[in-house]
């Protein structure tokens, strides 16, 4: 099969030809019809504590079609059947894969990292039966591999203390911040304010329904000024979705005393952050990271009924020969939101 193939930090990625992954007794193969090209991927291949080893095939946002189905699943699945999978196989025996939540298995493989699963960045990718879910009709491969960066917003947003009628603060419009405005407006926030640098995505967080949007460079202290100026309230909870250095410092500056920080973005550099702003506010700092299988339930039931329409989200489609060149721009371009590798195209 055909497949883009990391080698090494400052090399493009390649596209050869490697071997079909083989199905297990309690897996299923899919032929993959679109996959998203994360910020994680991103990270990864330029180094640090989350490089891949040589041959790693990225992709972890993926929808597709069911063309092998292991031996003890035949009487749950049908060839042809379409699907979205947690980008994971775990143990299924532990409490962790029993209440839906493979990623903290101690036996997981995680899918396109390098740690025994194989990406979507390819024409075929190796799920586990359990962290499947089929995609309802009415849902189409586009938005199927949109399913995965929805469910990490919606994740954040279970784990915080929102309630229905608070003032939100988004500090990034990438993918994740652009999920979230479409959460929190279904979940029934007043004012969701949100800062980005690019122009573009601050557009596109328009589109979606940020009440207010301010200059990512400002000043911690002007952002609250201004938040408070123009809303009349101060956030209850900033959800931090950028995930470099330094940022985490600056929501402590602007957030509001007795306000709540979930930080969604990935950051695996060293940081620093001054407690004391903390400790002066009493503020309530939180990490989310990926998601249950509920939530990808949840996200596929939002779609069917129409509630979430994030087609404005795809800002790009590239066949296999584009997908090099789209991967290394989004390194540096902030200009789109999300591409999609469409392997059969």
């Amino acid at each position: 099969m055909r497949a883009a193939v990391f080698d090494k930090v400052g090399s493009p990625l390649s596209i050869e030809a490697v071997a079909e992954p083989a199905c297990g007794p309690n897996e299923l193969i899919l032929a993959v019809r679109q996959c998203g090209i994360c910020g994680t991927d991103l990270h990864a291949s330029q180094g640090g504590l989350m490089e891949p080893p040589p041959g790693t095939i990225f992709g972890h946002e993926f929808s597709g079609e069911v063309v092998d189905i292991g031996s003890d699943l035949k009487a749950d699945w049908q060839i042809g059947d379409a699907a979205v999978s947690l980008p994971m196989i775990g143990c299924g025996t532990c409490n962790y894969c029993l209440s839906g939540n493979p990623f903290f298995c101690l036996s997981v493989q995680k899918t396109g990292v390098g740690q025994g699963v194989q990406g979507a960045y390819a024409e075929f990718v190796r799920v586990g039966a359990r962290e499947t879910v089929r995609i309802p009709r009415g849902v189409d491969w586009e938005f199927g591999a949109l399913v995965e960066p929805l469910a990490v917003a919606l994740h954040g947003l279970n784990m915080s203390r929102f309630a229905p009628g608070d003032d939100v603060l988004i500090v990034g419009a990438g993918p994740v911040g652009i999920a979230l405005i479409q959460w929190l407006r279904l979940s029934g926030a007043r004012n969701i304010v949100v800062t980005e640098l690019s122009k573009q995505r601050a557009q596109m967080a328009e589109r979606f329904g940020a009440s207010l949007l301010l200059d990512g460079s400002l000043h911690p202290k002007e952002i609250a000024r201004r938040v408070l100026a123009e809303t009349g309230g101060a956030p209850a909870c900033i959800f931090e979705c950028v995930g470099a250095p330094g940022v985490i410092d600056s929501c402590f500056a602007m957030a509001p005393p007795h306000s709540e920080i979930v930080s969604l973005g990935v950051c695996d550099r060293k940081d620093h952050f001054r407690p004391f702003l903390g400790t002066m506010k009493e503020i309530t700092l939180k990490f989310a990271v990926a998601y249950l299988r509920s939530d990808f339930e949840h996200t596929l039931h939002m779609l069917e009924t129409g509630a979430l329409n994030p087609a404005p989200m795809i800002t790009q489609r590239v066949k296999f020969d584009q997908l090099s060149a789209a991967f290394e721009s989004l390194k540096t371009s902030k200009q789109d939101c999300k591409v999609l590798l469409c392997p059969g195209c």
